[in-house]
């Protein structure tokens, strides 16, 4: 059966292997992925919490955490379009 699977893969083009600074891109991008969508998740509850909240001076802390996380993750994005740019 092994033979059957080399005869098989004989002409196909064989992958090669990422240089270290590939591997280590692709590993930053990956983290930055899940670091911005943590951020969005965390802005929308600080939203979430500012509008249930009873207290002014609570929700205006909530809508502020709320607006420096949303630009925070518009400066990640930024940076993840700048990486896959090259």
């Amino acid at each position: 059966m092994r033979h059957l699977f080399k005869f098989l893969n004989q002409n196909k083009p064989k992958l090669r292997e990422f240089d270290p600074t590939t591997v280590q891109r692709i590993k930053e991008g990956v983290y930055l992925v899940k670091v911005i969508s943590e951020t969005e998740v965390t802005a929308r509850k600080c939203d979430f919490y500012a509008g249930n909240a009873t207290d002014q001076e609570i929700a205006n802390f909530f809508k502020d955490q709320a607006e420096t996380l949303k630009k925070a993750k518009n400066l990640l994005q930024e940076y993840f379009e700048s990486m896959t740019e090259e």
